[in-house]
């Protein structure tokens, strides 16, 4: 490209600046207390009721989901294309706290045609659709199954996981990792607005406090509620929030990556996502961090972003 060139585009990204994902307003919260790896109790089972329900299939860029700048991506021989992925939402049944979900699947609205959807015209160009395949829709889980949810937990805030928002109740709580409402990226000038919208209109954001106790320091893990059942993990990196899940459930511990990880390919080589993630070198750093956790639980069972280590039948 000649200078001038260069020189043009420069100036044009500079009439441009950076773009919070949405301009939703956000409070920060302290919920749970601080909790250290080594001092997470090694007992399998919890008291938690969890259910991981398939809310959609989809196929997405390869080399979005996965690092191909990593040396073991050219080893194993894999190749751009499209890659077969879900969306999910887990549900968190707590005997005492009562239900959360983790993420939103897809709202009711994406039953309807596309020109309903609260979705601009150019991300919708960006969104595969004809590849979207739709098993069910918040709407529809919660009228088969319509116990009040006491708050949402968003691994992140891109599109996939925050599409079923407007099918929960207004002010059903919404909690983020620190700053991820305000994470900032030139992309976001062109897909604030469909944040925004399908948020919806004056939805306050919680952003969870890892602050340690020291002015200044932070932490990684939140005993969310207080009962070694539910840890939140800080994983910045994908995007500036990002969060992960420990779960002691009924069958076992889960852990629920976020889009840290998207692939059980790249679980199992500890290569990041690609093109979809703004860090490396902190994605890299949440990711052995997740892997860490994961060796200490032998019979642990890992959930990345977009697909599964078994073969999960689509919820109906």
């Amino acid at each position: 490209m000649k200078m001038k060139h260069l020189l043009h585009l420069s100036l044009l990204l500079a009439m441009f600046p950076y773009c919070a994902v949405t301009s939703n307003q956000s409070v920060s919260v302290s919920k749970g207390t601080a909790a250290e790896l080594q001092n997470i109790p090694l007992t399998e089972k919890g008291p938690i009721v969890l259910k991981k329900i398939v809310a959609s299939d989809w196929l997405a860029d390869r080399e979005g989901l996965i690092n191909f700048k990593d040396p073991k991506v050219a080893a194993a021989g894999l190749q751009p294309g499209k890659e077969p992925i879900q969306i999910y939402f887990y549900v968190i049944d707590h005997p005492k706290f009562g239900r959360f979900v983790v993420d939103t699947g897809m709202a009711d609205v994406f039953r309807k045609d596309q020109k309903e959807w609260p979705v601009s015209g150019i991300v919708a160009s960006q969104m595969n659709i004809p590849d979207l395949k739709i098993h069910t829709t918040i709407k529809e889980w919660m009228a088969k199954d319509p116990k009040k949810v006491e708050g949402i937990f968003l691994t992140h805030m891109h599109l996939d996981h925050i599409f079923g928002v407007s099918d929960f109740p207004v002010g059903t709580p919404i909690y983020t990792g620190p700053n991820e409402p305000g994470d900032s990226r030139f992309l976001h000038m062109f897909v604030q607005g469909t944040t925004d919208r399908v948020l919806g209109p004056n939805t306050v954001l919680s952003e969870l406090n890892f602050s340690g106790k020291e002015e200044g320091s932070k932490i990684n893990i939140i005993d969310f509620f207080g009962d070694q059942s539910f840890y939140v993990i800080y994983v910045p990196g994908h995007t500036a929030g990002s969060l992960a899940f420990l779960v002691k459930s009924t069958t076992g511990t889960q852990l629920l990556t976020g889009d840290t990880c998207h692939t059980k390919w790249g679980w199992e080589n500890s290569v990041t996502p690609g093109g979809f993630t703004k860090d490396q070198d902190a994605n890299v750093a949440s990711l052995n961090l997740l892997k860490q956790i994961a060796a200490k639980f032998p019979k642990i069972q890992v959930h990345p972003g977009h697909q599964s280590f078994t073969a999960i039948a689509p919820t109906k």
